[in-house]
């Protein structure tokens, strides 16, 4: 495994830059570089999964729902972090899972890439993979006749989301004893946490058993500034600010926590 490791990060390494901010680029281009090739190698299971599941949520949905503009609009919302936390999560739990178990990490440290590096490469491809369910979800709208105005702070505010939940995959890729229980953590993780959050609806409609949940989720934060971005708002703060804090508290954590030399 080590040996096709090797070859797979040479397969990616371009002509080496020393050090600075330069050496810094070329190995966050190197990481997404990849990480886009393991992609490409299952890119039907890895395609399929993340646009399938929030699009056929958001069809059924919109068509159960209450004839009401923001109702449907909640439920649009909805799809997209549920899309986002599958692509951010099970997706890259498995990436990160298999870095590590499989020795890539070791590897990285030899070629030598930066902790820093690493972990800008692997948000950087987080951010890439979830804007397919974007643009679907997006593209969808108009034929489900969803009435809403995109803002220009839904691009910013997805940066924060992403970042948070592959935070929360590096967590889970370091603790996790091994590459099997690893992959069903995230895979879980990934459903429940969105299950648990009022991202489908308002934390006032939520059950009272789950109400206070909502207050600490920070999915509910990442639904109400995305319903905020699609109801041509731009007041998203608040949201922004407590999705930046808890993103860069799951990714400190969890490449601190890394185990770049598992054995």
């Amino acid at each position: 495994m080590a040996a096709t490791a090797e070859l797979e990060l040479g397969d990616v390494q371009g002509e080496p830059v020393s050090s600075g901010a330069g050496k810094f680029l070329q190995d966050v281009w190197t990481v997404l570089e990849m990480k886009t090739i393991f992609l490409l190698k299952g890119w039907f299971l890895w395609a399929v999964r993340p646009l399938v599941f929030p699009a056929g949520i958001f069809y059924w949905l919109t068509i159960l729902a209450p004839d009401d503009p923001d109702s449907v609009r909640r439920i649009m919302t909805g799809a997209i972090i549920f899309g986002f936390s599958l692509s951010a999560t099970n997706m890259l739990t498995q990436q990160l899972i298999q870095d590590r178990f499989l020795g890539r990490l070791k590897l990285m440290i030899t070629l030598p890439i930066s902790k820093a590096a690493y972990g800008f490469g692997v948000l950087a491809f987080a951010t890439l993979t979830s804007l397919p369910v974007v643009i679907l979800l997006l593209a969808m709208a108009p034929f489900m006749s969803v009435d809403f105005e995109l803002t220009w702070v839904f691009f910013p505010l997805i940066v924060p989301i992403l970042f948070g939940l592959a935070g929360i995959t590096f967590i889970i890729a370091s603790y996790a004893p091994s590459m099997e229980t690893g992959s069903i953590m995230g895979n879980l993780f990934g459903v429940v946490l969105v299950v648990i959050s009022p991202v489908f609806f308002t934390v006032d409609q939520a059950p009272t058993a789950l109400r206070w949940l909502g207050w600490v989720s920070p999915m509910r934060y990442a639904a109400d500034g995305v319903m905020k971005s699609l109801s041509g708002s731009t007041d998203v703060w608040l949201e922004f600010l407590i999705l930046t804090g808890f993103a860069l508290a799951t990714t400190s954590l969890g490449l601190w926590k890394m185990k770049w030399r598992d054995q």
